[in-house]
């Protein structure tokens, strides 16, 4: 289990994204606290931000670039991590996770990363399973609906892309939560739980248009605060235990020493 937050605003709104993210980020702690991270397209450049550390959200947003989290951004995705395959002292294990244009989080366990890490002939970065969903979304050609549909286990998933800073992809593909809320003032709002977003939208000083729960094999491309696009598409189902945890937990030792924090620069339709 891990936790995944993050907005995609109205381009007029007048709110901290800094303490926003903040917030969302409190909100999903109690989903995983072996590390935290933020990412976000730098609104001058154009180029991705990301933020991360194996640390909790708690101890993450006062450190020096916790402080700095989404300056001006108008989109951004969050995620506390569960750390179950990948040790968190190796950043790459830890989220947001960037393979070509994209940046990725995920929420649930992908059973098959061995698998398309071979089909896509990339290199792996880091051990986490996380990692081949967005070598595969960042490196493959097909309709968005195909590359979700060879995606197993247990996914929602949260991504942006370099030079889009006004565009947010979100998917729900088998078990993990999703709940996405539109407010009345134009901005989207998503997490893992239904709490993250009623309190998002006090942070936005807005209330709430409506709220869904998303639904397995459901696809949505944000822009602006408003949804453009949503796909429905075939999850691949398979019979699913938590025997993984066991097989994949690693016996690391106390990573306190690598608790700083790292930065990398590189129409409605419900």
């Amino acid at each position: 289990m891990c936790g995944i937050a993050g907005f995609c605003l109205n381009p007029k709104h007048n709110q901290n994204q800094t303490d926003l993210a903040a917030q969302m980020l409190l909100d999903i702690e109690h989903r995983g606290q072996d590390a935290t991270g933020a990412a976000w397209i730098n609104p001058t450049s154009g180029n991705r931000v990301i933020s991360k550390a194996p640390i909790a959200a708690t101890k993450f947003i006062t450190t020096n670039a916790g402080k700095q989290l989404c300056l001006n951004a108008t989109t951004a995705i969050l995620h506390t991590r569960w750390a179950t395959q990948g040790k968190p002292s190796d950043n790459n294990n830890n989220h947001p996770i960037p393979r070509g244009k994209i940046v990725l989080t995920h929420n649930g366990h992908i059973n098959n990363d061995d698998a398309l890490f071979k089909q896509l002939k990339v290199k792996r970065h880091g051990q986490v399973d996380s990692e081949a969903v967005a070598a595969l979304i960042a490196f493959t050609s097909a309709p968005i609906a195909e590359v979700l549909s060879q995606v197993q286990g247990t996914a929602a998933l949260a991504w942006i892309e370099q030079g889009k800073g006004n565009t947010l992809h979100l998917a729900r593909v088998n078990s993990s939560p999703l709940w996405i809320a539109q407010t009345k003032s134009g901005s989207l709002v998503y997490g893992s739980t239904e709490e993250t977003i009623d309190n998002a939208a006090v942070m936005l000083d807005s209330e709430i248009d409506w709220v869904y729960a998303a639904k397995e094999g459901e696809y949505f491309k944000v822009k602006n605060g408003k949804i453009i696009e949503h796909l429905n598409f075939t999850p691949f189902k398979q019979v699913y235990s938590n025997n993984w945890r066991s097989k994949y937990w690693d016996n690391y030792d106390d990573y306190s020493e690598h608790s700083k924090t790292s930065s990398y620069y590189d129409s409605h339709l419900f």
